[in-house]
C-alpha cells in the first residue's frame, strides 16, 4: 500500500547556466523557480521500508510568459514523475529539465 506524504522533493536543471536546485514542493501549493511553476498534486511512495522504495508523484508545471510578453502562462506538463525511472516523464523544456527526487516526510516550515 502506497504512503503519502505532504510534499515532493524536485529536481531542476537550467540548461544555459548548468545550475542546479533541488527544492521540495508541498502539497497543494504553488512553488517558483525562475519563470515555471510548480504544484504537486500528490506523492506517494511504494515500498518503504524495502531497500529501494518507489516514489511518485502526480504535478502540473507551467510556464510564465517572458517579462514583458503578452502570452499567458500555459501549462508545460501534466502528469505522474517517477523517482527511480527519472528520464520516464521528466518535464523536458527548452530551458529547463525537470524530474522527481523522493517524496518528502515533511514540509518545509513557511
Amino acid at each position: 500500500m502506497p504512503v503519502r506524504a505532504p510534499a515532493a522533493l524536485l529536481r531542476v536543471l537550467d540548461k544555459v547556466t548548468a545550475e542546479t536546485m533541488v527544492f521540495e514542493a508541498p502539497i497543494g501549493r504553488k512553488v517558483r523557480y525562475k519563470s515555471l511553476v510548480f504544484e504537486v498534486k500528490a506523492c506517494e511512495t511504494r515500498g518503504v521500508g524495502e531497500a529501494q522504495p518507489q516514489s511518485s508523484a502526480y504535478l502540473t508545471v507551467t510556464s510564465d510568459a517572458a517579462a514583458g510578453a503578452a502570452l499567458a502562462p500555459r501549462q508545460i506538463f501534466k502528469g505522474w514523475m517517477f523517482a527511480n525511472f527519472p528520464s520516464l516523464h521528466a518535464l523536458r523544456h527548452p530551458v529547463y529539465d525537470s524530474w522527481l527526487v523522493a517524496c518528502s516526510a515533511a514540509a518545509p516550515a513557511q
